[in-house]
């Protein structure tokens, strides 16, 4: 079901990561997560001749474990950066004050967002390679 709108997810989860500030690792993550798919193409491809039955299936399931490991270290960053860089954040000025003044609960929606970004592009790809156009 969330394969279906992993693309708008994406872009939530850039977008509020953005304005969160404190959680622009999570953007810099989102945008890594399309690469799913070109991984998979490549590997297929790169598979034919070599294997007599090339399946995507083993190639997502491999691929899949990169996406939760990618997802936890980027969860990690945050937090880590989150607390390291909290004085200068909160000596900024202006816009930029009131965005921090926000940030907790940005900080939360966008780790929800990345999560269910991660999920959406993982189910995507199997739908993608599952049923070959």
């Amino acid at each position: 079901m969330l394969g279906k709108y992993w693309i708008h997810l994406l872009v939530s989860t850039v977008i509020i990561s953005l304005i969160s500030i404190k959680a622009f690792p999570l953007a810099l993550g989102a945008l890594y997560l399309p690469i799913l798919f070109k991984v998979v193409q490549l590997q297929l491809n790169l598979s034919q001749g070599l294997i007599d039955e090339a399946n995507a299936k083993m190639f997502i399931k491999s691929n899949q474990s990169g996406i939760i490991i990618s997802v936890i270290c980027c969860l990690l960053i945050t937090g880590i950066l989150y607390y390291t860089l909290d004085g200068f954040y909160n000596s900024l000025n202006g816009i930029f004050h009131l965005l921090i003044s926000l940030n907790p609960v940005l900080t939360v929606l966008s780790a929800i967002l990345y999560i269910l970004t991660a999920v959406a592009t993982v189910q995507a790809t199997k739908q993608k390679y599952s049923h070959p156009s």
